[in-house]
């Protein structure tokens, strides 16, 4: 990835929850990748509400209606970032976006992945080449999709002795073995880290509380040993990499059925909320036990996303797993926070660059691949 020039690029992403839009400013010169700043901006709750209620079900109409929303919306507050830090837009060479994921699934071989933010309002409205829609290529050579966070691990911490494990713990958990080649990393999605707790905290509170704030209502709770078998016997878990997963098998249904679950069976909600958090904790454990382990005698864990702030999950990865050293990502100089605007950008630099990925071990795709599609203003 060595490159004289400097390059900056814009890269945007919101995860599954939609909790925040979060929008950094990388830069790219000699192998090195630098985030310069960064900033989160809140949806409108009515336009977070929209997010989160469209899926395979909403009728086309209202999809096609929230993408050109999320377009305006989205160019709206990189245009306000840019203003925030002093930016000529000149120096700006690209935004990498990966837009709102409203479905992921793979069905009987065939992944779905669906991600809104109509692209080509964002650029001419910034008048900023713009980068999107970086699944689809990767989707049709054979690959599932998912996960890209790998591409970034491989190119951070270069002061890290190989092999080690990156962990990303957003809605979905992803694993990533990070080699000495980017063709020689695994990495996959070992199941739910935080969209289960979220969306029955969701439930539970009415739309009030979005997440378990610090782990607080899990460390209040206690295990329901029974739930957590039936949550563990999901047979995803026992898939080899590669593969993914997203809102389909562990969405808003999946939730509101366990929620439904644990009142039928006088399960108080701290209860439900520990035991979702210990299966979170247990499903990626044993994850490394299955995938990574046999093969690799990394030591060291880089974590990041929402859930490093999740204090029940993180006591209990250093208890089931007291071997390994767990670092956060923020002790490295990557905010856990903006980790994936970081990857996103990164893949807006890749394909300005005309740079192919090989993505075999990661995703399923069989060849080196252009990642992303175009729109100039």
């Amino acid at each position: 990835m060595n490159n004289s020039k400097t390059i900056k690029i814009i890269g945007v992403n919101s995860g599954t929850s939609a909790d925040s839009l979060d929008v950094s400013l990388v830069k790219f010169k000699g192998g090195d990748i630098a985030l310069l700043n960064a900033f989160s901006f809140n949806y409108p709750s009515g336009l977070r509400n929209e997010i989160l209620s469209a899926g395979p079900n909403s009728k086309v109409y209202d999809v096609e209606l929230l993408n050109l929303k999320l377009g305006e919306f989205v160019a709206k507050k990189i245009n306000q970032f840019i203003s925030k830090n002093n930016l000529s837009k000149r120096s700006i060479d690209g935004i990498g976006m990966h837009g709102q994921t409203i479905h992921h699934s793979q069905d009987t071989g065939r992944t779905i992945s669906i991600q809104i933010t109509e692209a080509d309002i964002v650029s001419a409205r910034t008048g900023i080449t713009t980068i999107y829609d970086f699944r689809k290529k990767d989707i049709a050579m054979g690959g599932a999709g998912a996960p890209l966070v790998p591409i970034l691990d491989y190119y951070l911490f270069p002061s890290i002795k190989r092999p080690f494990i990156c962990q990303n713990l957003g809605g979905i958990a992803n694993s990533t073995l990070v080699s000495s080649k980017l063709s020689s990393c695994i990495g996959y999605d070992s199941g739910p880290a935080n969209c289960l707790i979220d969306k029955v905290i969701q439930f539970k509170s009415n739309g009030k509380i979005f997440y378990d704030k610090n782990g607080a209502i899990a460390i209040s709770g206690t295990i329901n040993n029974g739930l957590l078998r039936k949550l563990l016997r999901n047979p995803f878990f026992s898939m080899p990499p590669p593969k993914s997963t997203g809102n389909k098998e562990f969405g808003i249904e999946y939730a509101r059925n366990l929620y439904a679950y644990s009142k039928d069976k006088k399960i108080k909600f701290e209860d439900l909320v520990a035991t979702l958090s210990m299966a979170t904790v247990e499903t990626i454990a044993s994850s490394y036990e299955k995938f990574i382990f046999p093969y690799s005698i990394a030591k060291k864990v880089i974590i990041s996303g929402g859930g490093v702030n999740n204090n029940y999950i993180m006591n209990n990865l250093s208890r089931r797993l007291p071997d390994i050293e767990f670092i956060k990502s923020d002790k490295l100089g990557i905010p856990s926070k903006y980790k994936e605007t970081i990857l996103f950008a990164l893949l807006c630099f890749l394909r300005l660059s005309n740079k192919k990925v090989s993505l075999k071990n990661l995703t399923g795709s069989n060849e080196k691949l252009l990642l992303g599609k175009i729109s100039n203003p």
